[in-house]
């Protein structure tokens, strides 16, 4: 059977796969602002880099459409293989 796109469930464009993983932001100590927002005691959280952790354990595999005026998210059901399929170069 030869492979065919991943469609949206919801509109029919093409969707992407992206791989949902477990992981945390730390932004340090904190103060509840006179507005009642809690926001990082200091400024240097500002530059913190996006990562604060290993990131590798996977939490699931979700399906997204490309159409921007649509943007659909859903848990990706079928098994997800990160191998291109054989004889598929592109």
């Amino acid at each position: 059977m030869a492979a065919k796109p991943l469609a949206c469930t919801r509109c029919g464009s093409p969707a992407a796969v992206v791989e949902v993983v477990e992981g945390f932001l730390d932004w340090g100590l904190a103060v509840i602002d006179a507005d009642g927002v809690v926001r990082p005691r200091d400024r240097k959280a500002l530059n913190m880099p996006a990562v604060m952790d290993d990131n590798s354990r996977t939490v699931g595999i979700d399906a997204v459409c490309d159409n921007a005026k649509c943007g659909h998210r859903w848990r990706l059901r079928r098994r997800f293989d990160p191998l291109v399929a054989p004889g598929d170069a592109s």
